[in-house]
């Protein structure tokens, strides 16, 4: 959640005076790659202080928020889900606009980042993925489809070391063969997107990766991040841990489908990265590294041997 549109305080105080808040201090989220975000310390109408999250969106254009946030609208209203909802502003409004763009103003949720990992972990955010998985689509916003970004990532194959091109186009188009599937997903489960509270996820952020499609595919994404060591091999212990955890509460795993997310989902990751940032000038964290997921591919393929 890297800033790529810096904000005077002059400008986020007349943001927050729309919602009936008044600016105390904020400052820019260092963690992610996609939109500006901002933390922000206020107060409201009554003097009481108040934590809130400003995200303002680089890369989508009001059409394409709405949906999302109509996600976040119905997920926040489950007591089993820690998800923040848009907060409406004085005409009643989720979706604003911040320096020309569209904007959401949300509160920000107990707890911080925390990048350790272990099985008690890994079985917190299996079980939570679960949790996910079984929440009722029926009244969603339709939400753009994991698929066709597959589909425009196909432009950077070439980008790839020519010795795995050819095994990366065989199992994108195996993937993308498949019919979709209907489940919520998140899309996006890193380590940055979950914050935690005396050692218990508190809340579940940026679901502006968020489509229905496969289960797997989103077990894939996680297990990425949170089930393999620093060189990108997988460690099963810590896979064991989240899908045990994911099936007690309900999850139900197509192994092989699962088997072919997994490097699929690598893939996507690397591609995307070798796509590069948003914008060429960030304050933050701004574009990730592209080796990460080319180390993690080379094991999932590994494995498919």
């Amino acid at each position: 959640m890297s800033v790529y549109t810096p904000l005077p305080p002059t400008e986020m105080a007349r943001v927050l005076a729309a919602f009936g808040y008044s600016l105390v201090n904020f400052r820019g989220a260092s963690h992610g790659i996609e939109n500006s975000t901002f933390l922000i310390d206020a107060t409201d109408s009554q003097g009481r202080s108040a934590g809130l999250v400003l995200t303002v969106f680089e890369n989508l254009d009001r059409n394409a928020v709405q949906p999302y946030l109509h996600l976040l609208a119905e997920l926040a209203t489950d007591p089993q889900l820690p998800v923040p909802g848009p907060l409406r502003d004085a005409h009643n409004r989720w979706q604003i606009t911040v320096a020309n763009k569209p904007a959401v103003l949300m509160p920000r949720l107990p707890g911080d980042h925390d990048f350790s990992v272990d099985e008690l972990r890994c079985g917190q955010v299996g079980a939570l993925l679960a949790r996910l998985h079984q929440c009722d689509t029926r009244a969603l916003m339709p939400l753009p489809a994991e698929r066709q970004r597959l589909a425009s990532l196909q432009a950077q194959l070439d980008k790839l070391p020519a010795a795995q091109q050819p095994i990366a186009r065989a199992l994108l188009d195996a993937w993308q063969s498949t019919a979709t599937g209907n489940t919520l997903i998140h899309g996006d489960l890193f380590r940055d997107n979950l914050l935690w509270q005396d050692g218990r996820i508190s809340a579940l952020l940026d679901f502006y990766n968020a489509c229905l499609d496969h289960p797997e595919y989103d077990l894939a994404v996680t297990l990425n991040d949170w089930c393999v060591n620093e060189e990108g091999k997988p460690v099963p212990l810590r896979e064991e841990a989240l899908l045990k955890a994911y099936q007690q509460q309900g999850g139900v795993i197509d192994n092989a489908r699962l088997a072919l997310a997994l490097p699929v989902a690598a893939l996507r990751f690397w591609l995307s990265r070798l796509a590069g940032p948003v914008a060429q000038q960030s304050e933050g964290q701004g574009s990730k590294d592209p080796a990460e997921f080319a180390r993690i591919f080379a094991w999932r393929t590994q494995d498919l041997e």
